[in-house]
């Protein structure tokens, strides 16, 4: 799931300008974009001279060049000298900066001005409907508030409130100037012959439907060029184009094909972002395609995001399409996985689906593939939809690709008993789509099936046992999944990464190799997590015994997750809880072995983590670490940053620690963590004698007593015997007595 810092982070920053207001734009000038012998805008204000409404600075022949400019009225008219100077520069900020309280709706520039700046300072006037050119200008000249270079060779800006559909730019143009048509009105505007550059931001954020440029000896196409056209579906582009710039079409969302000229070579970082394309063919003349430059799009978490296997790269094997399908840069934690086909495959997909053969048939068309039946298309308009089980007589086997799509209203569709498959894309775009159960004759659900099914609310599946990749992606009211436990295959490393909103995922008892406990999606015998639901309502998650190990984004946005208890898993995989905002106490095995890339990213509040020893592996900013959005990336800031008080308890010398040393992470060693906190271990030896000289000391007393007790007992034994000994003597002695004076008795009687 890649947000942000898995690409070239600076072109990154320059994108998300380029879909912001309008000074972002101002941001981008450098000097490849100044006029030759212009002289460079003087940014420090402390060089500024305030003349009325007016900033300015000194050119390097002493002429004034203006800045900025204050002034409120409707109807600007610049000076031709300032403080008896005069007036030859618009600076990139001459007309004003901020473009949300500017107020010319026309402005007048004197013939004195030889020098605009290449940034276009109109595009802050934002209520702009005319540019007038005094007369005698030697430069430049205005025809129908429209601001020309002064032979008309070059077009400089097209006012954007200006009113008017279509435009035809005159057949003297050349070049279109930087941010010429910024933010204007026209959807049609006409290309002539003569045009051989257009320069970055040119046609930028404009109601343009479509762009022909077949007609031109065009080279090159600048850096975000068409940036954010909305509307554009359809651009022609001449054989002679062999640049096209960085983010030249970025955010055009409806342009849904292209044909790249044969002698193109190369295609900038982030050129066809988020448009509508799901294939392109790359010509064998390209040499070099930048990073995200096709198959990536923003998703509704307003991440960058990879369309991965749903979007193909046709062209050479061995060359540069190849290459970018299969795309990695281990530095940013960039990967493509992107489906590949040469020319020869791809024109045998082609005449597979001309030859369909497609019969129509009340709401639907369909097709025999392969001696099976199946639907193509549905033509049915009602909010519940029940798929046909059979057509014109014959059993219906299979849905085919967009059968169902953006323009099919049904909030539910159900499917007979019967069909065996649903093919790649079956469900596209289904925007009202809320449930779906899939009979257990259906054994296949294809790729991206219900790709930007964006309603989706409950799936089950009733026999399922191969299901494709990225079924979900863009299923962000999704909640509930269930499937038989019949399921063998599911191609998909992170089969729920877009379901943000997902809450439960059950799998029933079955010989699959899938379960599920407490919603929570594991393999057969739970020693692997797969998905943990972003949604799930619970704070605490403590893992199944045996669990050994965490798959890629497992928990990745589990917002409601605070602790997590892992202690027997060897393996976290990358991006496993991503996300996760809220977490702050982590317990893992003490021997855990790997830590992905981004494991605990963006995981802000959590401040330390106690890693044992037999962690050799760690990824990219595994922990510790969170995306900062308002990183200056553009002048160097990086955009990764250390969650502040972040720590790291660990073992001295081990792998974590270099790591984290490395990182400037705090380490702290010689610690346990006992009942979820770090104590050190010196403290515990301390107490630990203090506990044990203390029972040492209750063994001791108790023992004393015992041995004394046993003493006195011995003593009074001993005692008893001698007082018997004695009372035994005097007995004797009494008897010795009684028989002597019977003795005497008997004496004395005879």
């Amino acid at each position: 799931m890649f947000d942000r810092k898995k690409t070239a982070a600076f072109i990154a920053g320059m994108l998300i300008c380029a879909y912001a207001a309008v000074p972002a734009i101002n941001a981008f000038a450098d000097e490849d974009f100044l006029v030759e012998g212009a002289t460079e805008a003087v940014t420090s204000t402390d060089a500024y001279t305030k003349s009325g409404d007016f900033m300015y600075s000194l050119t390097h022949d002493g002429k004034v060049c203006i800045e900025d400019c204050t002034s409120t009225a409707e109807n600007l008219v610049i000076p031709d000298t300032l403080d008896g100077i005069a007036v030859t520069e618009l600076g990139r900020s001459a007309l004003g900066s901020d473009h949300e309280n500017s107020t010319f709706k026309t402005v007048t520039i004197p013939a004195s001005v030889t020098y605009i700046s290449a940034d276009n300072p109109f595009v802050f006037c934002t209520n702009l409907t005319e540019i007038k050119v005094a007369e005698g200008s030697a430069d430049f000249c205005a025809e129908d508030g429209i601001l020309y270079n002064k032979d008309k060779t070059e077009i400089i800006c097209y006012p954007c409130c200006k009113k008017g559909d279509s435009f035809a730019i005159p057949d003297t143009v050349k070049k279109v100037c930087a941010s010429a048509f910024y933010n204007t009105i026209p959807y049609d505007i006409k290309i002539p012959a003569s045009l051989e550059k257009v320069e970055h931001f040119a046609f930028a954020n404009t109601r343009l439907s479509s762009a022909d440029f077949s007609g031109t000896k065009l080279e090159y196409l600048s850096d975000y060029a068409f940036t954010n056209c909305s509307h554009l579906n359809e651009v022609k582009l001449p054989d002679t184009v062999e640049h096209i710039g960085g983010g030249t079409f970025a955010g055009c969302g409806q342009l849904e094909e292209i044909t790249l000229p044969e002698k193109l070579q190369t295609i900038g970082q982030y050129a066809f972002f988020d448009t509508g394309l799901t294939e392109v063919v790359i010509p064998d003349s390209v040499t070099s395609i930048g990073y995200c430059a096709f198959g990536y799009y923003t998703s509704s978490s307003g991440q960058v995001a990879s369309k991965n296997e749903a979007f193909t790269i046709v062209g050479r094997q061995g060359g540069a399409a190849s290459v970018y399908a299969h795309d990695k840069d281990s530095d940013y934690d960039y990967q493509n996985s992107f489906s590949f086909m040469t020319p020869e495959e791809y024109e045998e997909k082609l005449v597979e689906e001309q030859a369909l053969n497609s019969t129509k048939s009340g709401d639907y068309e369909y097709a025999v593939i392969d001696g099976e039946v199946a639907l193509i298309f549905c033509y049915s308009q009602e909010d519940k939809i029940t798929v046909p089980d059979t057509i014109d007589g014959k059993k219906v086997d299979a849905i085919y690709t967009n059968c169902f799509n953006v323009s099919c209203p049904a909030s539910e569709i159900i499917i007979p008993e019967g069909i065996k498959e649903l093919k790649r894309r079956a469900f596209y775009q289904c925007g009202n789509l809320k449930k779906i159960t899939t009979p257990a004759s259906v054994k296949t659900i294809g790729d991206n099936a219900f790709d930007e099914c964006m309603a989706l609310e409950s799936v089950e599946f009733l026999g399922a046992e191969t299901i494709g990749n990225q079924i979900f992606r863009e299923c962000s009211a999704l909640k509930t999944v269930k499937a038989d436990g019949c399921l063998k295959e599911w191609n998909d490393e992170e089969p729920f990464l877009y379901a943000i909103g997902l809450e439960d995922i059950t799998i029933t008892e079955g010989d699959g190799n899938f379960s599920s406990e407490n919603g929570v999606l594991y393999n057969k015998d739970k020693s692997v997590l797969i998905a943990y639901p972003p949604s799930k309502t619970e704070t605490e998650f403590i893992a199944p015994k045996g669990l050994k190990e965490i798959a890629q984004s497992a928990f990745i946005r589990a917002l409601n997750l605070k602790k997590v208890e892992i202690p027997e898993a060897d393996v976290i995989n990358a991006y496993a809880f991503e996300g996760c905002e809220n977490l702050t106490e982590v317990k893992l095995s003490d021997s855990l072995t790997t830590l992905g890339a981004d494991a605990f990213y963006n995981c802000y509040a959590l401040k330390s983590l106690h890693l044992p020893d037999t962690l050799v592996n760690i990824g990219t900013c595994a922990f510790g670490y969170y995306h900062d959005d308002n990183a200056d990336v553009e002048n160097g800031a990086p955009s990764d940053v250390l969650v502040e008080g972040f720590k790291l308890y660990t073992v001295k010398d081990c792998e974590a620690c270099k790591w984290a040393k490395d990182a400037g992470i705090e380490v702290i060693t010689g610690t346990a963590e006992v009942f979820g906190k770090n104590i050190s271990k010196g403290f515990l030896y301390t107490v630990g004698g203090i506990i044990a000289a203390f029972i040492l000391g209750i063994i001791g007393a108790f023992t004393g007593k015992k041995i004394k007790k046993s003493k006195a007992e011995k003593a009074k034994a001993e005692n008893r015997e001698k007082a018997a000994e004695r009372r035994k003597k005097r007995q004797e002695e009494e008897n010795k007595d009684t028989d002597k004076e019977e003795d005497s008795l008997e004496d004395d009687e005879d």
